[in-house]
């Protein structure tokens, strides 16, 4: 049985202190690095969700999921609920595999991209010298960070450096990176903030 006495953002001080950050840099006139959190945390994985559902319709894709059970307090008064997440996909083919993560990385460098040039677009007026440029500088190293390591993942996936594995349970094939010494799933990789 799994505890939740507080908000899900709370249980990640990064997230916290990334929330902060970008509500400051909002101050000096830089919301961009807030877009970029509320498009790759909320929008991406929810179009992300609703295509592996079309895909699993289609029954090109298997959904497996992972549930379990949760009393959470609200007001204080325990409540038990079961939740179910999302666990990395299988697709029936390697090929198929391959093509919706290229995509996925794709549009998820797309929206880096545009992301980064609101914040050009929003640092034309910024005097350099003052306060706003220190915040303009950050910023720009906020939303650089997660476009060099959707290129390199980019990369990995071109040189093949990424493992597809077969399960056999499920019929089909997953993916997962190593990654400085653990191994995450590809579907990880691809809803990270980062």
């Amino acid at each position: 049985m799994n505890y939740q006495t507080t908000a899900f953002p709370l249980y990640s001080p990064l997230y916290i202190l990334l929330g902060v950050f970008c509500l400051a840099l909002a101050f000096f006139g830089l919301s961009a690095p807030f877009l970029y959190g509320l498009l790759m945390g909320l929008v991406f994985p929810v179009l992300v969700s609703m295509r592996l559902h079309t895909l699993s319709q289609h029954g090109q894709a298997t959904l497996l999921s992972e549930i379990s059970n949760w009393k959470v307090y609200m007001q204080g008064i325990p409540l038990e609920e079961q939740r179910a997440s999302l666990k990395n996909p299988c697709f029936r083919t390697p090929e198929r595999l391959q093509q919706f993560y290229w995509r996925g990385f794709i549009a998820r460098l797309i929206l880096q991209l545009m992301t980064l040039g609101l914040l050009i677009q929003q640092t034309r007026e910024i005097e350099w010298t003052s306060y706003a440029g220190i915040a303009a500088v950050a910023a720009l190293i906020v939303l650089l960070l997660p476009i060099y390591h959707t290129l390199t993942t980019m990369r990995d996936m071109r040189a093949g450096a990424w493992v597809l594995q077969r399960v056999e349970a499920a019929d089909g094939y997953q993916a997962f990176f190593q990654q400085k010494m653990r191994v995450r799933t590809a579907l990880d990789v691809l809803l990270s903030l980062r």
